[in-house]
This record gives structure tokens, sequence and C-alpha cells, in this order.
């Protein structure tokens, strides 16, 4: 039987500018009058966004309130959900100049407590309106992930199977699909039909989408959001959805597992040989879920691994690529191959899961070191928080108009999400785009902003390369009016301060070109020729749909045109990301393949 997969190939490198490009903890609210209880008719709005300091005891405020009623007496972050009225728990106040917000806060440890469940929110009152005139509920600003374990005693009725699945669903906040990975093990036979259903546990529903890519026991697909009920992410965040497997010995179901919202600060991860030090071929696999409890002080990781009997499961503080420190051994459940713990989450580990620097190592009796790894790749999001203004204008211009802005970038570099509040423009907005330029230069309109009054929202796919280039301050939002058709507002995508200052010039990205990709589609050895303009060290790595590394390849790229094969005879099927990467560096989104195996 042959399967064919859609593969994104991706070519990445950067200036050398960006030593790395971390997550971060940020938030946003945007704030109306009907959100306000009891609601107010006002056409004010305003936007506020924090971002924590590495450490967590601070965070960094930016904001703008525009067509308020009267003078603000007011503006503060109260603990409560969406309809509920709550107590105070940060006064930002100190950091308002007239109805603009920027300054850093020192907050207690129950805010983010409450940000990552969604129950803070930020209130402003005027004179015209004591009670409270606008009103937003923070949202964190994080991809999302699912779980799902499947069984045989969760099938109504219950199938005798002893066979197991583990795995779960990652969607990149912006793209327009989702994805679906598992380990299925011990099945009776091979997979008939498998699907995403909808009903709560202990009842049988109705068939959402089916899933039809299996590879050996992995199933692993693509999933257009057009192709989905359009309350999707709802209905899964709230427990609404499973997914079933049949084969031909249990048609009625022989595994099933409900799907289950892991969080908005986590990670689902695999677990592979790719990311071992050193890495050797290994038939072993595994994924991690990982969670945090409500008080963020302890983590619980579940790690089911597949085909290798694991001496340990251990939880390890390290880089990727490095050898880290061991902080846990996660100890074995009652069901074969599944690993748990709930361990302490000091200030040290939690600004290590934040940056990605914890990882499940498992050793065996043939590689005591380790035979697959996986990083705790998380959920966020690399969060932006600037200002617009006429002087950051190439000419300058003499226009009052203001605006702030947040953004953030998902970890791959390919989706951008923004939000902007602007205020005092001479005219209507005749349009607006994201360009790359760095300060002082102007450069090629990219992606288009909506023209709405006075918050303009939006997303967009992006090249990889296009969020290289934003994390080095080289791409800038731009409004455009019949007052000024070349720009009235302009501001750098960065973290600096919102007082539009002068910035100094930021190398762009060395381009690469006549980049080929072969054969489409592929079984042991992929050939990747292109042209560089410049000669560099780098790794070729192949990364699966979850980000994690299965082949790293050092090689070395010289001026001019190159020729380069990838070796992939144990690869196993499924969606993968080709990468070019200078260590420390990142880069661009160059082709799209197919793969074929046997």
């Amino acid at each position: 039987m042959k399967y064919i997969l859609l593969l994104s190939f991706a070519l990445f490198f950067a200036a050398p500018t960006v030593s790395a490009q971390l997550p971060h903890l940020i938030f946003h609210a945007e704030l109306k009058g009907a959100e306000q209880i009891p609601s107010v008719n006002t056409p004010a709005r305003g936007l506020i966004t924090i971002m924590y300091s590495p450490d967590r005891t601070k965070v960094s405020v930016t904001g703008l309130f525009v067509d308020m009623e009267g003078d603000i007496t007011d503006v503060s972050l109260h603990i409560g959900s969406t309809g509920e009225t709550g107590d105070l728990i940060v006064d930002l106040m100190p950091v308002l100049n007239f109805r603009r917000l920027y300054g850093e806060v020192e907050v207690p440890a129950t805010l983010l407590q409450n940000l990552l469940p969604d129950r803070v929110y930020a209130t402003v009152s005027t004179n015209a309106n004591p009670g409270g005139e606008i009103r937003g509920q923070f949202i964190c600003e994080t991809d999302l992930d699912y779980r799902t374990v499947l069984t045989g005693a969760d099938v109504v009725p219950a199938a005798s199977s002893s066979s197991f699945g583990f795995g779960g669903i990652h969607f990149p906040t912006g793209s327009e699909d989702v994805v679906v990975a598992l380990v299925v093990d011990g099945l009776s036979g091979p997979i008939t039909e498998a699907g995403i259903y909808f009903a709560s546990p202990g009842e049988n529903g109705t068939l959402v989408h089916s899933l039809t890519q299996f590879f050996l026991n992995f199933i692993q697909e693509k999933i257009e959001l057009s192709e989905l009920p359009a309350d999707f992410f709802r209905n899964a965040r709230e427990g609404k959805y499973y997914i079933q497997v049949n084969t031909a010995a249990y048609p009625n179901g022989e595994l099933r597992g409900q799907i289950g919202f892991l969080g908005y600060f986590t990670s689902f991860a695999p677990v592979n040989s790719a990311q071992a030090i050193p890495s050797t071929p290994s038939a072993g696999f595994g994924f991690s879920h990982n969670i945090l409890n409500t008080t963020l002080d302890s983590l619980t990781s579940t790690v089911y691994i597949s085909t290798i009997t694991p001496a340990a499961v251990e939880i390890r503080k390290g880089a990727p690529g490095t050898t880290g420190t061991l902080l846990e051994t996660l100890e074995l459940t009652s069901t074969p191959g599944v690993y748990s713990k709930t361990y302490p989450l000091d200030s040290d580990r939690m600004t290590a899961l934040v940056e990605g620097n914890l990882y499940v190592n498992v050793p065996t009796a043939a590689k005591p070191a380790g035979e697959i790894r996986g990083q705790m790749k998380n959920s966020l999001r690399k969060g932006y928080a600037f200002d617009l203004c006429g002087n950051q204008v190439v000419p300058p211009v003499s226009s009052n108009g203001y605006g702030v802005a947040m953004a953030s970038v998902d970890q791959a570099n390919c989706y951008i999400n923004y939000k902007l509040i602007y205020d005092k423009l001479t005219s209507d907005v005749t349009d607006g785009f994201i360009c790359q330029a760095p300060p002082g230069q102007n450069g090629d309109a990219l992606y288009p902003l909506s023209v709405q009054k006075p918050v303009i929202p939006g997303e967009a796919e992006i090249l990889a390369t296009h969020g290289v280039t934003i994390e080095n301050g080289g791409m800038y939002m731009v409004l455009r009016t019949q007052t000024w058709p070349d720009g009235e507002i302009r501001g750098q995508i960065g973290r600096g301060s919102l007082s539009c200052p002068e910035q100094s010039d930021i190398q762009l990205i060395t381009q690469v070109s006549g980049v080929q990709v072969s054969p489409s589609p592929f079984n042991d050895i992929l050939t990747v020729k292109f042209d560089s303009k410049r000669p560099f060290q780098a790794n070729l790595i192949l990364r699966d749909m979850l980000g994690a590394p299965s082949l790293i390849q050092s090689v070395n790229v010289v001026s001019g045109e190159q020729t380069f094969s990838v070796q992939a005879p144990a690869l196993l099927p499924g969606v993968y990301t080709l990468s070019l990467e200078i260590p420390g560096e990142s880069g661009m989104m160059l082709k799209k393949i197919v793969r074929g195996a046997y």
C-alpha cells in the first residue's frame, strides 16, 4: 500500500543579530462599553497588552484608550470571568499618561494564576462613568493543544481489546488547519475506520470528520478548519468530542478517547531518536502531555513510549542539543508504556519550561545515556508591543495621529496575530499594511490590514523569513490616509519603548535563490539544491508536524550553487518540515513537496 502525504519544507537562516527567539507570556485585552456590568453605551474603546519579565515578578504594560466620554479616573485589573465582577489585583494608574499606558508594574503571583484560565479583566472608569466606562477580558497569546488517551474501556459499549492510543490535536493560532497526531499500539488488526465524533463521555455521537491517514501504528493528519464545525474549538475545550478507531474485529470501535483541552500554557510534544544525544536510529517513539496545576507550582508530565522498553523515563533541564541535569524520574503507571508524575515547579523550573529548556529523556539497556528524547516545546508565542506615530514615517510627517499595537508570532514563524488601536488621524484610514524594512527605510507592503475604526484586528499566514525579520526589528505597520497617502502613522514591530524613538539601522536577512527539492515523492534520499550569496556552516533538519527534529545533518554551505543529499532511510512516514538552520539563528519558508512510503 502506498501512502502519499503533503510535506512542508522550509529553509531557515537569519541575520546574525538574532541569537535566540524565545516565546513570551503575553496577554491582551480589547475594551469596550458592552463588556461593562451593566453595559455602557459609549464609543470609547481600549487596548491593553501585558508581557511578563523572564522572572515573572513584573509585567510591561502598554495601552491606549480612545473616544472616552470623560477624563480617566481609574485603570485597573480585576479577578473575574466574563460577566462577573471581582476583586482588584493590580492598579495601572501609575503607568497612565493621559490616555496612554506605558511602564513596568510589579505584580503578585496570583495574577498569572488567574490570567491563564481567562479570569482577569481590565476596567477603565471616567468622571462621566465612575462605575466603569469600558472593560475587556485578557486573552493569552498561545497556540492550542488538546490531548486524548484511547482505550477499549471507553468505547460504548466497552471493547475487550487491550490496545492503547495516545496523542492529541495541535492548532497554531492563525492557521487554516489543525494537526491530529496519535500513536496506537496492540490493535487486533489494521484500522478500518477512524474519526472525530461529537458526544460526551459514555455516549455514542455523530461523525464530525473521518481520519484516513494511517501509517504503521500512527494516525497523522492535517484537517482544514473549513471542514470542521465553526464552534469546534469551543466544543473541544468543553470535552464534547472523541476520537474512535475501528478494526475488523471491533467494527463498533476498538479504541476510543475523549479530546481534552491541555490549557493555554502547556506542552504536547513528540519523543524520538533524532533529539537524543548522540542521535542514532531507533524504532522507539512517544508523546508527552505536560500540564500545569492551577497555582502554577507543580507540573504533571504523562509520557507514552511505544516499541522500546525504557530503563527509566526522565525529566531533565537542558536546551535542545545539550545534555541537561536530571530533575525527576517518572513512574510507570498501571497502563503498559505510560509513565507519569506530578512534581514541584519552582521559579527556575518554570523559567526553563517557558523557554523550552525541559525535556523527556528515555534511556534503555542498550543506550543508557538516552535512546529517545523529547523537548517540551510549549504553546507560547513570541510577543511584541509597540506604538505608531508620524515621526516613524519615512520621511516623517507632522500628524498628531497615534496608535498602539500588539502582535504575536508562533515559534515556527508561520502565523502572526495582531491588534492595533489608533486615534487623532487627520482623516479616515484608506489602507494599511505590514511591510518589510528596517527603521528609516521604506519597504515592500506584504500583508494588508483591515480598514476598521478605531481597532484593527487580524491574523495572517506569513513566510518564516518574515517571522525572523519581525524578531530582528525589520518589519513595520503603517496606516495611510487621504491626507498622508504614503503613511500617516507607522510603527516598527518590536518590544521597545512607546515613545516612537529614533532607531538604528538593522541588517536585512541574506537571501538564497533557486531552491530545488527532489524527488517528489521521495523515500530514502532527498536532494536539496540552491544558490547562496555567502558561505556558512549549517544543519539540514527534518522536523515532524509538531516541530520536533527527526533528522539532523550538518552541511558546509559555500557561495554559489550547491547540492546536498539528505539521507533518510529510517524516517517514519509523516508530515515533515525541512530546514537549513545556522546554529542560534532562524530563517525562511521556501518549498513544499510530497513524500511516498511503502
